[in-house]
């Protein structure tokens, strides 16, 4: 499994129970058996559906959003092996890898239409987008993600053979599984469906009967407040918790030490000093804690992309080395990804406000940085989509002049392409190990492009009518660091709360340092820089939640690694996707006055 450490930045970890499989089929080598059939393209579109829910509902309140690839494998084999029984016969790898394909695209499509960051960042600031602009906006950045990718693909995958370690994963998980055959594997997805149905009743009797407490408040006192005034407490929520079993122990360490520092120590000595009152609540707090938390991940994002600068210019040598056509690509390929270009010009001026100038500039940086975070995602597994959006603001802040909005609609367009990009990629060296059909690969992604906004959009705009962007229930992380970029970007350090730009000023240096610091020998001993600043935006009782989730996962690893320890990536997968769709059937059933609110 691979959850992202940062706000929409999807790295991937390969599956622990995963890593003494062996690969089988040779690279490039073709596999036998039908490939793109209706039975792999339905599994997909359905379990991909899973992912787009799963990563809004997630996106909204953590920042952090699900890849996929692994899970849909699993999921994909398990359900094809069960249709088996019945007709069209056992599957084959290809069909397997198809799923996984098709339902990783779908899981990326929240991302990229900017539904976990520009959109509620546009939202915060007061801009208004009508919804079907909102799928057509989406759909046309997935589109020239996905041909961008495809684009890059012999060059990268083949050409330099880059790790891709997310997609060499599940390569070996669906090659594991089809040599095991039915007998071991589906004991993964039985743990995965066992824990989402226990999510959903969790969160039922959580959300709907009150028979469990969101959040059980902390009995401590800070600033001779009750602790849960700054929002301290334990919560019952099976996302976190399944966030955490994902994450692992250092990211939920680093995360509850940014709750630390920003609930613990800097929230109750801005009540003392009268900065901000403490019967504002978790959003007053937040409005003056994003800056330093913002300015750690910014600071971060800056020494990684310096860190990176041989993938700069390994960009530069990817894009001279097109020459023609990517694999996979027709003419007519290229004629629709024109199309795409040409609606996200239109969209950019008449519905964001964008000149076509200003349009054209962030479309020209769309391929070099689709280029860089598909190196980044190849060597080291992390896909800096965050990052590539931030640079985007920068150049547009640089050069026009506008209001912060215009600054967040001109970083959606490079974030949003770029979104794609790194799953694409997965997905793309996934069936290059087991001998898919690129073309093929490509079609079931523009498929789940689609079929992804089609689902993603409708969820995003149930949640973010019934419970409000900003909230508890939805912090939106991601979105506070798009708007803090691009307030900076337009308007320097005017309009700050007081005492906050010093503050921005020395998270932005410690999240330096710490990233500094995690290159060297001591790397594992070093906090994520991200994700102490996550602490900073989120509730106190969502890191303790995630630290809780990751704490019980690495003893369980510890205890039982053989039976037990197998299972806890579906397990983790599980509680998130239960507690997402049933978050979002209440949230549709109040909004329908079938339940009170």
């Amino acid at each position: 499994m691979s959850v992202s450490p940062g706000p929409q930045e999807p790295p991937a970890a390969a599956d622990p129970s995963s890593q003494s499989a062996t690969l089988v089929s040779v690279p490039g080598a073709p596999a036998e058996g039908a490939e793109f059939t209706v039975r792999a393209l339905v599994g997909g579109c359905l379990i991909g559906s899973l992912l787009a829910i799963s990563n809004v509902y997630m996106g909204l309140k953590t920042g952090w959003w699900e890849s996929g690839s692994i899970m849909a494998a699993m999921l994909g084999f398990s359900g094809l092996s069960a249709l088996s029984r019945r007709s069209g016969g056992a599957p084959n790898v290809l069909e397997t890898n198809l799923v996984q394909t098709a339902a990783s695209s779908m899981g990326a499509m929240p991302a990229a239409a900017g539904l976990l960051g520009t959109l509620p960042a546009l939202a915060l600031m007061g801009v208004s987008v009508p919804a079907w602009s909102v799928v057509v906006w989406g759909v046309s950045l997935g589109v020239i993600g996905v041909l961008a990718t495809h684009l890059l693909r012999r060059r990268l995958l083949v050409e330099e053979a880059l790790a891709f370690p997310t997609g060499v994963a599940t390569a070996e998980v669906v090659t594991a599984m089809h040599k095991a055959g039915r007998v071991q594997q589906p004991g993964r997805a039985r743990a995965l469906v066992g824990a989402g149905l226990g999510s959903m009743v969790l969160t039922w009797l959580r959300d709907v009967l009150a028979w469990v407490p969101g959040m059980v408040e902390s009995p401590g006192r800070l600033a001779g407040l009750p602790a849960a005034t700054f929002s301290w407490g334990f919560g019952w929520n099976p996302l976190m918790l399944g966030i955490g079993i994902i994450v692992g122990l250092p990211m939920g360490l680093s995360l509850l030490l940014g709750a630390v520092l920003a609930w613990g120590v800097i929230a109750p000595t801005l009540v003392d000093r009268g900065v901000v009152a403490a019967s504002g609540g978790y959003e007053a707090f937040a409005a003056w804690l994003t800056w330093p938390g913002v300015g750690m991940m910014v600071g971060s994002a800056i020494i990684s992309l310096a860190m990176q600068a041989r993938s700069l210019l390994g960009a530069v040598r990817d894009l001279r080395a097109l020459g023609g056509l990517g694999e996979g690509l027709s003419r007519r390929m290229i004629g629709v990804g024109l199309a795409a270009c040409g609606l996200v010009l239109v969209l950019g001026n008449q519905v964001f406000g964008l000149s076509l100038l200003h349009m054209l500039l962030v479309l020209a940086l769309v391929l070099p940085l689709c280029a860089v975070c598909g190196r980044a995602a190849g060597q080291m597994d992390v896909a800096p989509v965050g990052q590539m959006g931030q640079i985007a603001q920068a150049a547009s802040g640089a050069l026009f002049q506008g209001s912060p909005a215009l600054n967040v609609a001109a970083g959606s367009v490079v974030a949003g392409a770029v979104a794609q990009t790194g799953v694409s990629l997965w997905s793309l060296k996934a069936g290059h190990l087991l001998g898919a059909s690129p073309s093929r690969q490509l079609h079931a992604q523009l498929l789940g492009v689609l079929i992804g906004a089609a689902v993603g959009v409708p969820a995003y705009l149930v949640l973010v009518n019934t419970y409000g962007l900003g909230s508890k229930v939805l912090p939106v992380p991601t979105a506070h660091q798009f708007r803090a970029v691009a307030e900076l970007a337009t308007q320097g350090l005017s309009g700050l709360p007081p005492y906050a730009a010093g503050a921005a000023a020395i998270g932005f240096g410690v999240g330096a340092a710490l990233t500094l610091a995690s290159r060297g020998k001591l790397a594992r001993f070093i906090p994520s820089a991200v994700a102490v600043g996550l602490g900073f935006i989120l509730p106190a009782y969502y890191a303790v939640t995630i630290a809780t989730g990751a704490l019980l996962a690495a003893l369980v690893r510890r205890v039982r690694p053989q039976d037990l320890g197998q299972h806890l990536p579906a397990l983790g997968a599980g509680t998130i996707a239960g507690e997402s769709l049933m978050g979002l059937t209440i949230a549709a059933l109040r909004s329908l006055g079938v339940i009170p609110s």
